[in-house]
């Protein structure tokens, strides 16, 4: 041996977490009460009527958690819900007395309102997984203990509806209530006097060896501790801090559905509501998860907050966007239709009846509880009885996406069999505000009818998701799906293969419609899909709008079919959540649109009507789009209001409409064969 007598070098820092935790090389653990790398509140708001105390659930470990509940409800007005929350911090930072979670738990508490039982647990790399799992199903055997004690705490007995329990929390905390929600539905972990009636996962913080394409952000400016410098990097360090020593992030605890986990498939889940942040790195691997979930026939609403990053609502809990997500945790479970019964929700069960809060046209109402109900029937105007159908035109329906029962109504005219020259095809989408509406409405079934005979052509008139059951941008998703579906339709159902010209698809909406004919243009634009060729979109009165009122919305009377009032609520209902009239989806020039300059959209016709508040919205796009080398031909109808082609199918003004299309698609075709002639290539590659 040496006999050297230098003494040892002194332990090193291994593993930094955002200075709060620091793995020495030779093990030690060392902590930092300074949380000055995290945005925390320094005024916790103190006039919201919530009373808190902290209560010890095990007192073995000393593990205590803080109990909250509305100062001023009494036993008179019914219990409340309970809700379970588990803090975040990737299994190794933070606790409920961090000023961010006692503000957010204040706020659920409240508003919900719910008595909150905000818990803490064991943190790595001390106690590495599964030990936070471990103390999560302690909290759970203190609460079922208080459920069938007598002499639970005054305030639990007071207050607590034991039979209404959701357990929830926000990144580690979401997956903590993933296990628990598993553990409960496999029967590993009982209730008995309690009830688990839903789980809620605020951005849960899942992992995986193989990366989804979220997760790979550009790196963030050294020293960032921003919501955008969450990324990848730190969670990677986390997962290593607290899994079990050699695991990778395939490990059951971080991987729901790695190699080793257990399948989920019979596990009797509750109703699961998740919030995906649209900025976070880890929104694919939590939309994934739901995905998966959903297809094993769990019932699964997904929540995507625009423009938000992972732990929102515990970076600012008193921001808008997190005073709507805890309105969309109050709704939970919700959106069920008047012939449903009420599940146990976070809503009084004693309270008064449900109240209409928005009202679209008596075909959808929004009520207080959050609940949406949609009339059986079109309502007026769109109800009218036509009979137009005099043999010209044959139609069906078909299933384009069976996943979310979405359908599509096919029109062609009769005598087409033998015809030398195929049809061109019209996709149409109808009108209502992103909200209302279907393709088998009468007026909407005339006007195609009408389209078909006419032109004539071969008319597809899609369905899509109606929100506020599903926000934007489920509709413009399932737009792309339906071009996508069209484009194989067309070369193997003969019923529309022996009808219809691949090369002259013409892509069309009315309304909300034509909002998805614009954004389909910028997507597909002139190159179609493969052998599919888009020749053109005619945008019908396109719903375009902005937070700037213009002189024609500053005018429409409230007499109008489509008015102010009525516009702000579609946008209410159908927008994501947090978003104004500026986001890109509905203002195509809005501060945080993508610019339009290279987009290649193809030859576009757009109508507006000179009594329409929109007007000035669809003059001004056409204009934009001029002055940027667009091929757009605008046309405005006198004397007309808005979507006078979904709710006159029959009058002079849509015939003279139809004909404005017909030409529209003849120019298409000479501006064709005239590319062609000059060796430009006829079809896309």
């Amino acid at each position: 041996m040496s006999s050297s007598s230098s003494s040892p070098a002194p332990p090193h820092v291994v593993e930094d977490c955002l200075g709060i935790v620091q793995l020495l090389s030779d093990g030690t653990v060392t902590r930092s009460g300074d949380y000055s790398s995290i945005s925390l509140m320094r005024d916790v708001p103190i006039d919201l009527p919530v009373q808190w105390k902290d209560v010890v659930y095990d007192a073995g470990r000393g593990l205590r958690l803080r109990m909250y509940a509305p100062a001023n409800h009494g036993g008179e007005e019914g219990k409340l819900p309970v809700l379970v929350y588990f803090h975040g911090g990737g299994f190794c930072i933070a606790s409920f007395e961090l000023p961010n979670f006692h503000a957010g738990a204040l706020r659920l508490a409240g508003e919900l309102p719910a008595v909150v039982l905000s818990a803490d647990y064991r943190l790595a790399p001390e106690h590495r997984l599964p030990a936070a799992y471990e103390d999560a199903v302690a909290v759970f055997s203190w609460l079922r203990g208080q459920a069938a004690a007598a002499a639970a705490d005054p305030w639990l007995a007071a207050s607590a509806d034991f039979e209404r329990v959701f357990v929830c929390g926000d990144s580690c905390g979401g997956n903590i209530a993933h296990h628990l929600t598993v553990g409960c539905g496999s029967g590993d972990i009982a209730l008995d006097a309690a009830r688990l009636s839903g789980c809620v996962m605020l951005w849960p913080y899942f992992g995986g060896e193989e990366r989804m394409p979220s997760e790979a952000p550009p790196p963030p400016p050294e020293g960032d501790a921003s919501p955008s410098a969450m990324a990848i990097t730190l969670f990677d360090q986390m997962w290593r801090l607290a899994l079990p020593a050699g695991a990778t992030r395939d490990h059951p605890a971080a991987n729901p559905f790695g190699p080793e986990s257990p399948p989920l498939d019979g596990v009797a889940f509750p109703p699961v509501l998740i919030v995906d942040p649209e900025l976070d790195v880890l929104s694919d691997r939590v939309a994934d998860y739901a995905a998966r979930l959903e297809a094993m026939g769990k019932r699964v609403e997904l929540v995507k907050f625009e423009g938000q990053g992972h732990g929102f609502f515990v970076l600012d809990p008193m921001s808008e966007a997190s005073g709507e997500l805890v309105r969309v945790v109050r709704r939970f479970p919700s959106k069920r239709s008047r012939a449903q019964p009420a599940m146990a929700s976070l809503s009084d069960p004693n309270a008064p009846p449900p109240h209409v809060v928005e009202d679209c046209r008596g075909a959808l109402q929004l009520l207080s509880d959050g609940t949406v109900v949609r009339a059986a029937a079109a309502p007026p105007p769109f109800h009218v009885r036509l009979d137009i159908n005099d043999g010209r035109v044959e139609w069906k329906d078909a299933v384009y996406d069976a996943t979310h029962g979405l359908g599509v109504r096919m029109y062609r005219p009769a005598a087409t069999e033998g015809a030398e020259e195929k049809l061109p095809v019209v996709v149409y989408f109808h009108g209502g505000g992103f909200c209302i509406g279907s393709c088998t409405w009468p007026n909407f079934h005339a006007g195609c009818l009408r389209l078909a005979a006419e032109l004539p052509a071969v008319v597809l008139s899609f369905d899509y998701r109606l929100a506020p059951e599903h926000r934007l941008p489920a509709a413009h998703e399932d737009a792309a799906a339906a071009l996508i579906w069209l484009r194989d339709q067309l070369l193997s159902d003969p019923w529309l293969a022996d009808a219809a010209d691949a090369r002259k698809v013409f892509v069309s909406g009315e309304s909300a419609g034509g909002n998805f004919a614009h954004h389909l243009a910028v997507r597909f634009g002139a190159a179609g899909l493969d052998l599919v060729r888009v020749a053109g979109y005619v945008l019908l009165m396109p719903a375009f709008i902005s937070e700037r009122p213009t002189p024609s919305e500053l005018a429409a009377p409230a007499t109008a079919f489509l008015t102010r009032d009525m516009c702000d609520r579609y946008c209410r209902l159908a927008l994501p959540a947090g978003a104004d009239k500026d986001h890109p989806l509905v203002n195509p020039f809005g501060p945080a649109s993508r610019s339009l300059e290279a987009a290649d959209v193809g030859r576009v016709l757009v109508v507006a009507a000179d009594g329409d508040l929109l007007r000035d919205k669809n003059v001004e796009y056409a204009e934009r789009m001029k002055a940027m080398g667009k091929d757009v031909e605008l046309v405005v109808f006198a004397g007309e209001e808005h979507a006078f082609f979904g709710v006159k199918p029959m009058s002079a003004a849509t015939g003279e409409l139809v004909e404005v299309i017909r030409r529209f698609i003849a120019g298409a075709a000479a501006h064709h064969k005239r590319l062609a002639f000059k060796g430009m290539p006829s079809t896309t590659k």
